[in-house]
């Protein structure tokens, strides 16, 4: 093997980095590329090389270093080795008596003192912005309990989205923080006139465990969701339900599939840990009874959810009625538990680990005919208890 990737310290862990650099290449392992979790190593003879850290001013043309002060480092016996942002590392070769860049430690805090102003004020911006971020999203989905609904929607159909999210926001609101108080501190501690701990014990473990933890968690969430999408089955509605959902000939409709306000009967089919979901709709064109349609979310729980504790999140973001005590208790046969809009469109149902919700519409609005949809369900659910 002539190179390998390895995690390094945080970014702002001046002393620590400087150290671990120093002891990889006393392995055999010398520093060639940094990156914003891991740096890159090129396999060598081990020697005991000596690594300084430099933070370059914001202002300093985005952070890099110009031609003439590497120059200036290269003559005093440092060779730059890699730079991530205004953070770059260089290399003192064993037996080379390559001064110190900092005689006086607050000579050194003054070179922090933009980067340290900057992690601050971008922490309070990114609260600010979460802060408002809340109340503008809930007010997209129509409050609060609506927000809430599809949250629970959204986690028994595809968990990895929001838990990618969160896992990604607290994240980088952990890595924020611990940047800002790491400058802070290290600053702090310059400006008394205390020097850097070229060989500070530990390698911020609590940054490796909590900060890339969260990091590498949120990756595998996004992974999951790529997976879950290249398996979902997305496509025309069969002539035959292949799901436990019912198409319209189960309640008497014959003629043939229309499009409706330029939509085509379709049938989509995905599953996560918790939950296998079947969204389908379904669209005839009568000539003496106008566009019949028929819209199912149904769901089969995993054994160890109960979908009573669910059905509420059902009909919180639909169209019309989103409140289910708004809806009126049925009794029909073989369903659990079972609730429709009197003269409306709109039904739910449960049954087991199954549950759904139903909007039809055939132009009569007919509490009748929603109850027989409902019993063409639970006919249909007989197949998957």
């Amino acid at each position: 093997m002539k190179s390998k990737w390895k995690l390094h310290p945080g970014s702002y862990a001046l002393g620590e980095n400087e150290k671990f650099y120093g002891d990889m290449e006393a392995k055999g392992w010398r520093l060639v590329k940094r990156g914003a979790r891991w740096s890159k190593f090129q396999r060598t003879e081990p020697s005991r090389a000596r690594y300084r850290a430099e933070v370059v001013a914001l202002e300093e043309a985005g952070g890099d270093l110009s031609e003439g002060r590497l120059a200036v480092y290269e003559d005093c016996g440092w060779e730059h080795v890699a730079g991530r942002g205004v953070l770059h590392f260089f290399r003192a070769p064993e037996g080379t008596d390559a001064p110190e860049f900092y005689q006086d430690p607050r000579q050194q805090a003054e070179t922090l003192k933009g980067l340290r102003r900057r992690l601050a004020v971008s922490l309070v911006v990114s609260i600010l912005l979460l802060a408002l971020l809340v109340p503008v999203v809930v007010t997209v989905y129509g409050g609060t309990e609506s927000f809430l609904a599809r949250m629970r929607q959204l986690w028994l159909t595809a968990p990895g989205l929001p838990a990618f999210y969160c896992l990604l926001l607290f994240s980088e609101l952990f890595i924020s923080v611990l940047d800002a108080w790491q400058i802070g501190r290290t600053y702090n501690r310059l400006k008394k006139g205390i020097p850097l701990d070229h060989a500070p014990k530990g390698r911020g473990v609590l940054r490796l465990v909590l900060g890339n933890g969260l990091g590498w968690a949120a990756d595998l969430c996004l992974v999951l969701v790529a997976l879950q999408l290249v398996f979902m089955q997305r496509g025309d509605l069969p002539l035959e339900p292949d799901g436990p959902y019912i198409v319209l000939k189960d309640v008497g409709w014959e003629e043939d599939r229309s499009a409706f306000m330029g939509n085509d009967s379709e049938r989509e089919h995905t599953r996560s840990v918790f939950a296998g979901y079947w969204n389908v709709r379904e669209y005839l064109d009568y000539p003496d009874r106008g566009e019949i349609m028929l819209y199912q979310d149904v769901y089969r729980l995993s054994p160890w959810l109960d979908p009573m504790d669910w059905v509420r999140s059902l009909t919180a973001n639909q169209t019309f009625v989103k409140d289910l005590e708004e809806y009126t208790p049925v009794e029909i046969e073989g369903l659990d538990a079972a609730w429709l809009v009197e003269g409306g469109m709109e039904a739910v149902a449960v049954k087991g680990r199954m549950m759904a919700y139903i909007n039809y519409l055939d132009g009569a609005y007919s509490t009748e005919r929603l109850e027989a949809v409902l019993k063409a369900l639970s006919a249909r659910w007989n197949k998957y208890d």
